[in-house]
């Protein structure tokens, strides 16, 4: 029977209808593989701009070309993920329920690793820096080339600022899980980026000028020695005078600080603060000043002690340890130094620990052996052999872990080289990020503290009432065997002190950050009230550890900031045999004004 027209009609609207079901559906599928595969591309895009800034620093420290090609994929991907999340279907995932954050944080991310691509690797591949621009020639440091770096590395340091304020405003606590510790990772990254510039910028800036550009500089060489600690480093055991005109360096006469003794009054006036806490020792004895975890102020004890005992003025004090020297043997090469092979591998072992059993009834023979090994590794610095590349990533590594410090005399320079890690500043910011500090001082008067390892955490940040909070834990661990009493003295020590030989006692000092407060101090599970004092502003807790051979300690403890500082919590620590004292930052849970 034939269909009426409205039963025609009917059909045609239901025909209609499907269709248009089917047609929104296609597009809704089709918008879900389209966003799919962008999130996908942006994925693939920024994990392949990540491996290329992995290999970036390697690259920059080789040949030009390989650099350039580098910087050339990084910018490639880089660019391409910054592009697809600043589109239309990124704009939608944003806004979706939820997630919206999320892809919010991975467009910040994108834009990150593109201002760190273009405007960050970019003018240092395309000024043609690389470690041959700082390479010794004939013995001399070319100090026009490094003044020319200057411009170059501070457009890069910039370029990674403007990406550390993209990274800013992204609120890590309110992400989803998968997501913070990727996000924690570049912001960690692109920090030290800014760090690491920071300080070659003002180094191209300064150098010239203190290698003797402008006229000769002396300064005071000081070689500290990490088995005997000290907040700075370790005991400044010797040291020699350095001189540098128009960019040649000469090392002058080693000098052991043994041959400095114990003054009946302080080479300069103490703080009641620095009496309370060290007593009169850093300025009393050379070895004791970098107690005090300031190298400006350590060095200006040192440089007034150098110049009662010489009469010889200096613009400045330099400081390195043999860690870092056994990094700057992989650029020169082995040494041998009275029949013993120094490698980068054996050299902290041959500089710590040998020595003070093979000299054991030979001071002398030890001090010899000292000075020797300290003069044949800078002679070897500036030979043209020693490879450039490595050269400048071992004294970046030095520098880094606050191996390698440096103090002028000279005001306008001083204040320059405020705010690196080689300055070795006691933390002293009253805004930005909550900074903390670590510092261990022998107690024992040995060199115990080559078999001592110790390792210094932020566990966790939280954010309350405008402050932030935090958590540390320090693991101590004494390596020496278990018959240790029976090394030399010149290892344990005499037992003067107190110390049974073979045992070891330190003092760690905690400090907080400004205006804040530290508590619930405990050491393996029962608390400890420490030593409860006040230095530049900060509380500084003092607890003393005793290690007997093998022993492992657990120290715990509780802080908080005062107001005004924000995004998270830095934390120095003393730079020891087994590790370095680099600055560990952990971003507070909390976005906006608050933190990271």
């Amino acid at each position: 029977m034939a269909r009426t027209t409205r039963e025609r009609a009917v059909s045609a609207s239901r025909r209609r209808w499907r269709w248009g079901l089917a047609t929104a559906l296609a597009v809704l599928v089709a918008g879900a593989l389209w966003s799919g595969w962008t999130v996908w591309q942006v994925q693939r895009d920024l994990s392949a701009a990540r491996s290329q800034a992995v290999a970036l620093p390697a690259a920059l420290a080789g040949n030009a070309n390989g650099a350039a090609a580098v910087v050339d994929s990084l910018q490639s991907h880089a660019s391409a993920a910054a592009e697809r999340t600043s589109g239309p279907t990124w704009q939608v995932l944003s806004a979706l329920p939820a997630l919206g954050d999320d892809f919010d944080a991975t467009a910040a991310v994108a834009r990150a690793v593109d201002i760190v691509a273009r405007e960050g690797a970019g003018p240092l591949v395309d000024s043609g820096l690389s470690a041959e621009t700082f390479a010794p020639r004939g013995g001399r440091i070319p100090v026009d080339r490094v003044a020319r770096a200057a411009a170059p590395l501070a457009e890069a340091r910039d370029g990674f600022v403007r990406a550390q304020d993209e990274l800013d405003d992204i609120r890590v606590g309110g992400l989803v899980r998968e997501l913070r510790p990727q996000l924690e990772a570049l912001i960690r990254q692109v920090d030290e980026g800014v760090d690491t510039l920071d300080g070659a910028t003002r180094a191209a800036e300064l150098l010239p000028a203190m290698l003797g550009r402008d006229g000769a500089r002396d300064y005071l060489l000081v070689f500290q020695n990490n088995a005997e600690p000290r907040s700075l480093g370790g005991m400044p055991g010797l040291m020699a005078p350095l001189r540098a005109d128009e960019g040649t360096v000469t090392l002058g006469r080693t000098v052991a600080a043994s041959e400095f003794g114990e003054l009946a009054e302080p080479v300069l006036p103490l703080t009641e603060q620095e009496r309370a806490i060290w007593f009169e020792q850093p300025g009393t004895w050379f070895q004791d000043s970098v107690f005090i975890p300031d190298f400006e102020r350590a060095g200006e004890l040192m440089a007034a002690r150098w110049k009662l005992e010489t009469g010889r003025d200096v613009d400045g004090v330099l400081s390195v340890d043999p860690v870092t020297l056994s990094y700057l043997v992989k650029a020169t090469g082995p040494l041998t130094v009275d029949g013993r092979r120094l490698t980068s591998s054996n050299f902290v072992d041959e500089i710590l620990h040998e020595p003070y059993l093979r000299y054991a009834d030979d001071p002398a023979a030890e001090d010899a052996f000292f000075a020797e090994v300290l003069t044949s590794t800078f002679d070897r610095l500036l030979d043209p052999r020693t490879d450039p590349s490595a050269l400048v990533a071992a004294l970046s590594r030095g520098a880094t872990e606050g191996r390698l410090l440096v103090h002028s005399t000279i005001d306008a320079e001083q204040d320059r080289l405020a705010g690196t890690r080689v300055a070795g500043a006691f933390p002293s910011e009253d805004g930005g990020a909550a900074q903390a500090g670590v510092y261990v001082n022998d107690a024992t008067g040995s060199k115990m503290g080559y078999f001592l390892d110790y390792d210094a955490r932020i566990s966790s940040v939280s954010c309350a009432a405008g402050e932030i909070g935090f958590s540390g834990q320090l693991r101590i661990h004494s390596s020496a065997p278990s018959d240790a009493a029976s090394l030399p003295t010149t290892v344990t020590g005499s037992g003067e002190y107190g110390v049974a030989r073979g045992d070891h006692l330190n003092v760690f000092d905690l400090v907080a950050p400004t205006g804040g407060e530290i508590t619930d101090v405990v050491v393996n599970g029962v608390k400890s009230t420490g030593t409860n004092r006040t230095f530049e502003g900060r509380p500084v807790v003092s607890v003393p550890i005793l290690l007997e051979p093998g022993d492992v300690v657990t120290l715990t403890w509780r802080a908080t900031s005062g107001a005004g500082h924000t995004g998270g919590v830095e934390l120095i620590s003393t730079p020891g045999v087994q590790r370095g004292g680099g600055k560990q930052f952990v971003p507070a849970p909390c976005g906006g004004a608050e933190g990271r």
